[in-house]
């Protein structure tokens, strides 16, 4: 399904998701259905840290949550009443964007403190590397992961896909979204069971979206 927030395609940026539950940052009916119905999931609207870039601001899988200690006592209170959360000080603040992660692992930005990638680790109960997606340290945004497949940016290496498909346990291949944008985690959002693409992709882009994360 393709969808717009107020005509921007980057969806991405929006959400979160797990395999039973979305955090949605901006009360956009059509984003919230989408992802409710392809998904199967319950949603969560609230903003992170004042912020409706959920996507960029949080990590998230079947666990629990992480996010920065800039979060708002009401948003943490509105995640903890369906999620476990970790609240992590640290100057890095946009989890979302530096952690890419399934139920078995994950990669995160080269440049987090490794005490803060053990804790994570620990608390998501997944295995978690330093590295990066086609030299992007933003790997959040330059991928996409769930339990069953990966998409990547295009100008990933074989280095990369083997250390990623390793941690991850799933196969990755590469495409765009949103017309050729290459960082793809701004414009997919996905589970096993469904995902829910930027407006502008295009059925090609589609069809490897679709072989990437149902193989």
């Amino acid at each position: 399904m393709k969808v717009a927030v107020n005509g921007n395609p980057l969806i991405g940026l929006y959400a979160k998701v797990s395999e039973d539950y979305a955090v949605v940052g901006v009360n956009h009916k059509s984003l919230i259905e989408a992802i409710e119905s392809r998904l199967e999931v319950e949603v969560i609207v609230t903003k992170i840290a004042g912020s409706e870039l959920v996507g960029a601001m949080m990590a998230l899988n079947s666990r629990g949550a992480v996010v920065s200690d800039r979060i708002l006592s009401n948003e943490l209170k509105e995640l903890e009443r369906k999620l476990d959360v970790l609240v992590v000080e640290t100057p890095m603040t946009c989890f979302g964007n530096n952690l890419l992660i399934n139920d078995r692992g994950g990669i995160a930005n080269p440049e987090m403190d490794s005490s803060i990638l053990e804790k994570v680790a620990d608390f998501l109960g997944i295995e978690l590397v330093k590295g990066t997606v086609g030299g992007i340290k933003t790997v959040g945004m330059a991928a996409v992961i769930t339990n069953r497949g990966g998409l990547a940016n295009p100008n990933i290496n074989e280095w990369e896909v083997k250390k990623l498909e390793e941690v991850a346990g799933v196969e990755v291949l590469t495409g765009t979204v949103n017309f050729g944008t290459d960082m793809v985690g701004s414009g997919v959002v996905a589970n096993s069971k469904g995902y829910v693409v930027g407006r502008d992709t295009t059925g090609f882009e589609l069809g490897i979206v679709e072989e990437a994360l149902f193989p």
